[in-house]
Protein backbone atom coordinates (compact mmCIF):
# COMPACT_ATOMS: atom_id res chain seq x y z
CA UNK A 1 0.00 0.00 0.00
CA UNK A 2 2.96 2.38 0.85
CA UNK A 3 4.58 1.76 -2.40
CA UNK A 4 1.52 2.64 -4.32
CA UNK A 5 1.22 5.51 -2.12
CA UNK A 6 4.91 6.82 -3.21
CA UNK A 7 3.84 5.87 -6.76
CA UNK A 8 0.73 8.64 -7.03
CA UNK A 9 3.12 11.22 -5.34
CA UNK A 10 5.96 11.15 -7.36
CA UNK A 11 3.96 10.83 -10.59
CA UNK A 12 1.71 13.93 -9.15
CA UNK A 13 4.90 15.98 -8.45
CA UNK A 14 6.19 15.23 -12.12
CA UNK A 15 2.97 16.56 -13.20
CA UNK A 16 3.02 19.60 -11.72
CA UNK A 17 6.08 20.76 -12.41
CA UNK A 18 5.12 22.52 -15.73
CA UNK A 19 2.60 24.82 -13.96
CA UNK A 20 5.53 26.18 -12.20
CA UNK A 21 7.63 26.78 -15.00
CA UNK A 22 5.04 28.49 -16.73
CA UNK A 23 4.25 30.92 -14.14
CA UNK A 24 7.72 31.43 -13.08
CA UNK A 25 7.40 32.85 -16.63
CA UNK A 26 4.63 34.92 -16.08
CA UNK A 27 5.88 36.33 -13.22
CA UNK A 28 9.18 37.43 -14.81
CA UNK A 29 9.62 41.08 -15.84
CA UNK A 30 10.88 41.68 -18.97
CA UNK A 31 14.40 43.16 -19.66
CA UNK A 32 14.12 46.56 -21.03
CA UNK A 33 15.43 47.33 -24.45
CA UNK A 34 18.82 50.18 -24.46
CA UNK A 35 18.15 52.43 -27.02
CA UNK A 36 20.62 54.05 -28.46
CA UNK A 37 21.93 57.59 -27.94
CA UNK A 38 22.00 60.18 -30.00
CA UNK A 39 25.17 61.74 -31.52
CA UNK A 40 26.32 64.02 -30.14
CA UNK A 41 26.97 67.32 -32.35
CA UNK A 42 29.06 70.03 -29.80
CA UNK A 43 32.49 69.89 -30.43
CA UNK A 44 34.78 68.31 -28.03
CA UNK A 45 37.10 70.63 -26.04
CA UNK A 46 40.46 71.10 -26.88
CA UNK A 47 42.91 69.36 -24.47
CA UNK A 48 44.62 70.99 -21.94
CA UNK A 49 48.03 71.77 -22.34
CA UNK A 50 50.03 69.67 -20.34
CA UNK A 51 53.00 72.27 -19.63
CA UNK A 52 52.20 74.83 -17.06
CA UNK A 53 53.68 78.06 -18.30
CA UNK A 54 56.37 79.72 -16.53
CA UNK A 55 55.13 82.77 -13.93
CA UNK A 56 55.87 86.35 -15.64
CA UNK A 57 59.05 87.81 -14.13
CA UNK A 58 58.78 89.71 -11.44
CA UNK A 59 59.57 93.35 -12.04
CA UNK A 60 63.52 94.67 -10.63
CA UNK A 61 63.30 97.29 -8.56
CA UNK A 62 65.01 100.38 -10.84
CA UNK A 63 68.04 102.01 -9.24
CA UNK A 64 67.57 104.73 -6.97
CA UNK A 65 68.91 107.60 -8.93
CA UNK A 66 71.95 109.36 -7.47
CA UNK A 67 71.59 112.63 -5.34
CA UNK A 68 71.94 115.70 -8.07
CA UNK A 69 74.64 118.16 -6.64
CA UNK A 70 73.03 121.79 -5.73
CA UNK A 71 73.73 124.18 -8.28
CA UNK A 72 76.17 127.24 -7.98
CA UNK A 73 74.99 130.48 -7.46
CA UNK A 74 76.34 131.65 -11.09
CA UNK A 75 74.34 128.37 -12.46
CA UNK A 76 71.11 129.35 -10.76
CA UNK A 77 71.40 133.08 -12.27
CA UNK A 78 72.42 131.92 -15.77
CA UNK A 79 72.33 129.18 -17.67
CA UNK A 80 75.96 127.70 -18.24
CA UNK A 81 75.36 124.06 -20.20
CA UNK A 82 74.56 124.48 -24.08
CA UNK A 83 73.84 121.66 -26.82
CA UNK A 84 76.97 121.09 -29.24
CA UNK A 85 79.29 123.10 -27.57
CA UNK A 86 80.44 126.43 -26.97
CA UNK A 87 80.96 126.74 -30.97
CA UNK A 88 80.17 124.02 -33.56
CA UNK A 89 80.27 123.49 -37.66
CA UNK A 90 77.43 126.65 -38.53
CA UNK A 91 77.55 128.79 -35.76
CA UNK A 92 78.13 132.67 -36.76
CA UNK A 93 79.99 134.60 -33.97
CA UNK A 94 80.46 138.29 -33.72
CA UNK A 95 82.72 140.00 -31.43
CA UNK A 96 82.72 143.74 -30.51
CA UNK A 97 86.47 144.65 -28.57
CA UNK A 98 88.22 147.10 -27.25
CA UNK A 99 92.16 146.77 -27.47
CA UNK A 100 94.90 148.63 -25.41
CA UNK A 101 98.54 148.64 -27.03
CA UNK A 102 99.58 149.21 -30.49
CA UNK A 103 101.72 146.99 -32.71
CA UNK A 104 102.80 150.12 -34.83
CA UNK A 105 106.36 151.90 -33.45
CA UNK A 106 105.36 155.73 -33.94
CA UNK A 107 107.72 156.50 -31.79
CA UNK A 108 110.66 155.75 -33.93
CA UNK A 109 109.26 158.75 -36.41
CA UNK A 110 110.81 161.19 -34.23
CA UNK A 111 112.75 161.84 -31.30
CA UNK A 112 112.34 163.75 -28.28
CA UNK A 113 108.60 163.34 -27.48
CA UNK A 114 106.27 161.13 -26.17
CA UNK A 115 103.64 158.78 -27.83
CA UNK A 116 99.86 157.90 -26.49
CA UNK A 117 97.43 155.34 -28.49
CA UNK A 118 93.75 155.53 -27.74
CA UNK A 119 92.13 152.28 -27.41
CA UNK A 120 91.07 150.50 -30.57
CA UNK A 121 88.30 149.26 -31.33
CA UNK A 122 87.45 146.51 -33.24
CA UNK A 123 84.46 144.48 -35.13
CA UNK A 124 85.07 140.32 -36.45
CA UNK A 125 82.79 137.67 -37.59
CA UNK A 126 83.55 134.41 -37.63
CA UNK A 127 81.66 131.29 -38.91
CA UNK A 128 82.42 127.62 -38.03
CA UNK A 129 83.01 125.40 -41.48
CA UNK A 130 84.51 122.24 -40.36
CA UNK A 131 84.81 119.94 -37.74
CA UNK A 132 88.16 118.24 -37.09
CA UNK A 133 88.54 115.50 -34.35
CA UNK A 134 86.79 117.21 -31.16
CA UNK A 135 87.36 121.08 -32.80
CA UNK A 136 86.06 122.85 -35.35
CA UNK A 137 87.90 125.18 -38.07
CA UNK A 138 86.47 128.55 -38.28
CA UNK A 139 86.92 131.62 -40.69
CA UNK A 140 86.15 135.19 -40.17
CA UNK A 141 86.91 139.09 -41.08
CA UNK A 142 88.46 141.81 -38.45
CA UNK A 143 87.88 145.23 -39.37
CA UNK A 144 90.05 147.36 -36.53
CA UNK A 145 90.14 151.16 -36.07
CA UNK A 146 92.23 153.27 -33.74
CA UNK A 147 94.06 156.88 -33.22
CA UNK A 148 97.69 157.83 -31.79
CA UNK A 149 99.92 160.22 -31.97
CA UNK A 150 103.47 161.60 -30.57
CA UNK A 151 103.73 165.15 -28.95
CA UNK A 152 107.26 166.25 -30.07
CA UNK A 153 109.16 169.06 -27.83
CA UNK A 154 108.95 171.68 -29.50
CA UNK A 155 105.47 172.13 -29.63
CA UNK A 156 104.79 169.54 -32.86
CA UNK A 157 102.62 166.68 -33.01
CA UNK A 158 102.02 163.93 -35.12
CA UNK A 159 98.49 162.07 -35.51
CA UNK A 160 97.48 158.97 -37.23
CA UNK A 161 94.70 156.89 -37.64
CA UNK A 162 94.91 153.27 -38.54
CA UNK A 163 92.56 150.84 -39.93
CA UNK A 164 93.06 147.40 -40.75
CA UNK A 165 91.05 145.17 -42.45
CA UNK A 166 92.24 140.82 -42.20
CA UNK A 167 91.21 137.63 -43.01
CA UNK A 168 91.47 135.47 -40.25
CA UNK A 169 91.45 131.26 -39.87
CA UNK A 170 91.58 129.59 -36.59
CA UNK A 171 91.00 126.29 -34.97
CA UNK A 172 88.69 125.79 -31.90
CA UNK A 173 88.55 123.51 -29.01
CA UNK A 174 85.90 123.68 -26.40
CA UNK A 175 87.34 123.29 -23.30
CA UNK A 176 83.90 123.14 -21.19
CA UNK A 177 80.34 123.46 -22.39
CA UNK A 178 80.53 127.22 -22.35
CA UNK A 179 84.72 128.01 -23.15
CA UNK A 180 85.99 128.07 -26.22
CA UNK A 181 89.31 128.35 -26.62
CA UNK A 182 90.88 129.26 -30.05
CA UNK A 183 94.15 130.21 -32.00
CA UNK A 184 94.86 131.07 -35.60
CA UNK A 185 96.36 133.15 -38.38
CA UNK A 186 95.16 136.72 -39.98
CA UNK A 187 96.43 138.71 -42.91
CA UNK A 188 95.40 141.80 -44.18
CA UNK A 189 95.93 145.42 -45.22
CA UNK A 190 96.63 148.21 -42.44
CA UNK A 191 95.74 151.82 -43.75
CA UNK A 192 97.53 154.70 -41.73
CA UNK A 193 96.74 158.17 -42.45
CA UNK A 194 99.39 161.03 -40.82
CA UNK A 195 99.40 164.04 -40.55
CA UNK A 196 102.00 166.61 -38.54
CA UNK A 197 100.51 169.99 -36.42
CA UNK A 198 103.00 172.70 -35.86
CA UNK A 199 104.95 175.38 -37.02
CA UNK A 200 107.34 173.14 -39.73
CA UNK A 201 105.72 171.26 -42.22
CA UNK A 202 107.09 167.39 -42.55
CA UNK A 203 107.62 166.13 -45.76
CA UNK A 204 106.38 162.74 -44.30
CA UNK A 205 102.90 163.50 -43.93
CA UNK A 206 100.47 161.47 -45.85
CA UNK A 207 98.85 158.08 -46.59
CA UNK A 208 100.54 154.45 -46.75
CA UNK A 209 99.27 151.25 -47.15
CA UNK A 210 100.82 147.95 -45.57
CA UNK A 211 100.82 144.30 -45.30
CA UNK A 212 99.79 143.54 -41.97
CA UNK A 213 100.12 139.64 -41.31
CA UNK A 214 99.08 138.33 -37.47
CA UNK A 215 98.68 135.65 -35.09
CA UNK A 216 96.59 135.72 -31.85
CA UNK A 217 95.08 133.27 -29.53
CA UNK A 218 92.19 133.79 -27.44
CA UNK A 219 88.99 132.40 -25.61
CA UNK A 220 84.67 132.81 -25.61
CA UNK A 221 82.78 132.39 -22.30
CA UNK A 222 79.30 132.62 -23.04
CA UNK A 223 76.97 133.73 -19.83
CA UNK A 224 74.14 132.70 -21.70
CA UNK A 225 73.66 130.44 -25.17
CA UNK A 226 74.23 133.18 -27.55
CA UNK A 227 75.96 135.98 -25.34
CA UNK A 228 79.29 136.08 -23.70
CA UNK A 229 82.75 137.69 -23.59
CA UNK A 230 86.25 136.96 -24.91
CA UNK A 231 89.62 137.99 -24.50
CA UNK A 232 92.33 137.63 -27.23
CA UNK A 233 96.01 138.20 -27.38
CA UNK A 234 97.98 138.69 -30.89
CA UNK A 235 99.94 140.45 -32.95
CA UNK A 236 97.96 142.34 -35.70
CA UNK A 237 96.49 145.86 -34.52
CA UNK A 238 96.99 145.34 -30.72
CA UNK A 239 98.61 143.35 -28.26
CA UNK A 240 95.03 142.61 -26.21
CA UNK A 241 91.72 142.66 -27.00
CA UNK A 242 88.90 142.14 -24.38
CA UNK A 243 84.92 142.53 -25.09
CA UNK A 244 81.87 141.16 -25.69
CA UNK A 245 80.73 138.24 -28.17
CA UNK A 246 77.15 136.82 -29.40
CA UNK A 247 76.28 134.00 -31.56
CA UNK A 248 73.57 133.31 -33.51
Amino acid sequence: MKRVFRLLVAAASVAALPLFGAQAQTTRKPTPKRTARPASTAPKPAAKPTSTPAPPARPTTPPEPAAEAEPSLLETVLPTTFAGGPFVAGDQVLNFGIGVGSRSNYESKAIGGSPSASPALSLSYERGLLTIGPGVLGAGILAGYQRASYALGNGGNWKYTDVLVALRGAFHYPVLPEFDAYGGLGVGLLYTRASFEGSIASPDAGNSVKLRPGIFVGGRYFLLENLGVFTELGYDQTYLKVGITGKF
